[in-house]
């Protein structure tokens, strides 16, 4: 029986529980163009196509409510095309397509395997049908950390550098085509499931492709556990290419170098192996991620995570800076996952439009190619926590029409969050050099600030 008692730690890790007053304009403006690009009556296949991501899962607010959001377009595209003719004769409607949408269409993953089982129940819980086993949703509610993993590319590169070469005599001996290929028929077996498939029949279908992916998936470990290991850059290189000797067969074995990793306490999570059906289609990546990221500053990244994080979230995203929160990160992670013309509804400190946060997250995602069609900059939590938020939507592609910033139609918003303006810092004057200084003078009440 389990017993949930409440305790300090989601408040101490920067989590709270999202409201459905938060989750419900998130989730629709999120969907909106993707809705606009399929069109007034797009059909039922189109619909349960879509693939919807939570990387900061926590008990599943924003996944219930965009199983009810795409419940209800299903719905309406069956009453437009036609419902199916093997609708079972004693299940409501609207729930069995809510039970369908919650199978084929979302995704979460969470670093606190607790958050993945009240996920789980939430769902369930949502799409309850007396007569009928449970909403299979193991498959795509997951257990790892969303900011740590590699993609198939780096893994066959046995690199954690994303031009690496490939390394073949590493791709030969885990097959990684053979069992990529095995892997996606699996999963593709579990999401077109009739309804009178039971649970045990689905919990095998999974068994084999995680049993297929093993091998996958510990090789992309071990490259993070040289990474991990060790506090230097020449280190880590220097302990993969040790690691890179025992894969061809001339030290311990993958077990054994395994064991190196185990005290680091890391959740990776390999997205392109973990998710094949979404990063192995044409225009990969999903359709919408949206979320409550977690809210960390540089001290709590450091103090909360394994050594090494902080120089990992550098290294994965470019041109980022260790004063940055967390959330930044999160931001960036959510533009490289979505495919192109898809979108990002993310709630985000108040920060993410100011320095060092904004430098790594929104400068680069806008001169990247993603447009930030709707912000509000300050939104007061409707919850306990006493906190300010901003709520940000980007679009993975350019644009038209107006964009909306705190309700007003604007033409175009910046990293900044301005209706004007650009997305990089303004030059520095040198000219002024000396004249003036960050500061104030004891006994004046003049404040002046270095242009």
């Amino acid at each position: 029986t389990p017993v949930l008692q409440p305790t300090d730690e989601r408040r101490r890790s920067g989590s709270h529980y999202t409201p459905r007053s938060l989750t419900e304009p998130i989730v629709t403006e999120a969907l909106r163009p993707i809705f606009e690009r399929l069109g007034p009556n797009p059909l039922p296949e189109q619909i349960l196509d879509l693939k919807i991501l939570d990387p900061a899962t926590g008990s599943g607010a924003f996944l219930v409510e965009t199983s009810r959001q795409l419940a209800e377009r299903l719905v309406e595209s069956w009453s437009y095309h036609g419902a199916p003719t093997d609708l079972p004769a004693d299940e409501d409607l609207f729930l069995h397509a809510r039970r369908l949408v919650t199978q084929r269409c979302l995704y979460g993953v969470d670093k606190n395997p607790m958050a993945i089982d009240l996920a789980r129940l939430s769902l369930w819980l949502s799409t309850l049908a007396r007569d009928h086993e449970f909403t299979f949703v193991d498959h795509t509610l997951r257990h790892g950390d969303s900011l740590v993993g590699l993609t198939r590319r780096q893994i066959e590169a046995f690199h954690w550098k994303a031009d690496a070469d490939i390394f073949q005599p590493g791709v030969e001996a885990i097959q990684i085509n053979q069992r990529m290929t095995r892997v996606r028929e699996l999963r593709e077996e579990i999401r077109e499931h009739g309804d009178d498939t039971t649970e045990q029949e689905l919990l095998t279908l999974l068994d084999s492709s995680q049993q297929e992916l093993r091998n996958v998936r510990r090789t992309g470990d071990l490259v993070l556990t040289a990474f991990f290991k060790q506090a230097r850059n020449k280190a880590r290189e220097l302990k993969r290419r040790e690691y890179v000797q025992s894969i061809v067969g001339k030290g311990d074995t993958m077990e054994t170098l395994l064991k190196e990793g185990e005290s680091l306490c890391l959740t990776p999570f390999h997205w392109g192996i973990e998710f094949p059906e979404v990063f192995e289609r044409d225009n990969p990546g999903f359709d919408a991620i949206v979320g409550n990221p977690p809210f960390a500053g540089k001290n709590s990244i450091a103090a909360s995570n394994v050594d090494g994080y902080p120089d990992w979230l550098k290294e994965i995203h470019a041109e980022s800076h260790g004063n940055a929160d967390l959330v930044a990160h999160f931001f960036r992670r959510a533009f490289a996952l979505i495919r192109n013309g898809g979108t990002v509804g993310l709630i985000a400190t108040n920060t993410i439009g100011q320095g060092d946060t904004r430098s790594t997250g929104l400068r680069l995602i806008c001169k990247n190619g993603g447009t930030i069609y709707r912000a509000e900059r300050r939104i007061r939590w409707p919850g306990e926590a006493a906190v300010v938020v901003s709520v940000i939507h980007i679009f993975k592609g350019e644009r038209q029409g107006a964009r909306l910033l705190d309700g007003r139609a604007v033409d175009t918003i910046t990293a900044f969050l301005f209706h004007a303006g650009v997305h990089d810092d303004p030059a520095r004057l040198h000219a002024n050099d000396g004249k003036s200084f960050v500061g104030r003078r004891p006994g004046h009440g003049v404040h002046l600030r270095r242009h």
